[in-house]
């Protein structure tokens, strides 16, 4: 009897390291896999928090030279502003993209457009994505 009792006893004492090794008693800590949706930015007069777009910023008469120039954006879009006429992106003058949008895209690339973040400084970037945005009417 004495010895069934001591063995409980290290069984239970062995469950309760094995269960705060395994962290039993402490909170999840969620990894970037685990976590979804946006963060909040600063509260706004109201108090309350909203996602707010980034702001805009850049010279649309510099990257109208950008998009002309050294990016080549005509030879794929089609852009009325700029006169061009490429048709292996989108039409830019139809989708009228946001300047984050231009932003997010022209950095980053998406589909068959590759990025121009190695290529265009982040002020190019900006610039044309002015240009862009304020032309194509968005």
């Amino acid at each position: 009897m004495i010895r069934s009792f001591a063995a409980l006893a290290a069984l239970v004492v062995a469950l309760g390291f094995a269960a705060s090794a395994c962290g039993g008693s402490e909170e999840a800590t969620p990894t970037p896999d685990t976590v979804t949706g946006e963060l909040p930015t600063q509260p706004t007069d109201t108090g309350t928090t909203e996602t707010e777009p980034p702001a805009e910023e850049g010279d649309p008469a510099a990257g109208k030279e950008v998009f002309l120039g050294s990016a080549g954006c005509g030879a794929c879009h089609t852009l009325a502003d700029a006169g061009t006429s490429g048709t292996v992106g989108p039409n830019l003058d139809e989708i009228a993209p946001s300047y984050s949008a231009v932003v997010e895209i022209v950095t980053n690339g998406r589909g068959q457009m590759p990025s121009f973040s190695g290529t265009l400084s982040e002020e190019d970037i900006q610039n044309v994505a002015a240009y862009v945005s304020q032309a194509a009417g968005s």
